[in-house]
């Protein structure tokens, strides 16, 4: 961020001199108003991949209107790039319906860690399927005795949970669980079958290490959300930096449940 807001500084020294016509210089007579108008553009921005000639490429886009749209991880809407007349137009995703009164909601950032998502907006989320947890020890679970103790489906770029598996009212499994499915250190090999004993000792291991990045934190989960109420008016900055911190350690929490569940419904 601080070397965007040096870019952002550098364009402003460099393209807002003393000779600049007055009605570009009126935009921003001072770097800080520059910076806060960069900042307001991006928060607003959506990102897509559009065609433009042969071309398919990402792109960073203001679209009127777009920015009502609130995100979801599982959205029920996406953005649609209509090449021959160059509209965007909003889609409803296969499989949704949306009835009268519900709310529209799209992805702002497919597959983009909670730092992207708190850099670009300004928001985070202990359920991002997409976060992920630097495991750095040699323990490692069966993937797919993983993936069928929690109906997890689909390929590892697009992991879904299959909810007609699961057992009526289990509602266990969220964006945490599908990033500890995608994150977690596993193993995988058709012929060797996992041998219960050896999958916990491993579990035990990968709790172990979330457990050590819990304590690297100055306060807990607990005391964050105290902190939180404690302050209905805490400045904007504030609350967010505090929501952020503990929307990890929320996700840190749930992967160690998700473990110890994990753990519980191995097949013998």
């Amino acid at each position: 961020m601080k070397n965007q807001q040096l870019r952002a500084l550098e364009f402003w020294e460099k393209n807002w001199h003393s000779g600049v016509p007055l009605k570009i210089k009126r935009l921003a007579r001072d770097p800080e108003r520059f910076i806060w108008a960069v900042s307001i553009a991006q928060s607003r921005c959506i990102n897509m991949q559009v065609r433009i000639g042969a071309l398919v490429q990402d792109a960073n886009m203001l679209i009127p209107y777009a920015d009502m749209l609130n995100h979801s991880f599982q959205p029920n809407c996406f953005l649609h790039w209509r090449f021959k007349d160059r509209m965007v137009e909003v889609m409803i995703n296969a499989g949704q319906r949306i009835r009268k009164g519900e709310e529209m909601t799209i992805n702002y950032m497919n597959g983009q860690q909670n730092q992207m998502l708190m850099q670009r907006y300004g928001f985070s989320s202990s359920v991002n399927p997409w976060d992920s947890i630097p495991f750095s020890g040699n323990a490692h679970v069966h993937l797919d005795s993983f993936l069928s103790v929690f109906n997890i489906s689909g390929l590892p770029g697009e992991y879904y949970h299959n909810s007609q598996l699961a057992d009526k009212g289990d509602n266990f499994v969220d964006g945490a669980v599908i990033t500890a499915a995608r994150t977690l250190p596993t193993w995988s090999d058709g012929d060797v079958p996992l041998i219960p004993s050896m999958e916990r000792k491993a579990v035990k291991e990968l709790q172990e290490e979330c457990q050590q990045m819990l304590a690297q934190f100055p306060t807990t989960s607990a005391q964050d959300q105290k902190l939180l109420e404690s302050m209905p008016e805490a400045r904007r900055t504030l609350e967010t930096a505090i929501k952020y911190r503990l929307h990890r350690k929320l996700f840190i929490e749930k992967v160690i449940e998700a473990l110890d569940i994990y753990q519980e419904r191995i097949l013998f």
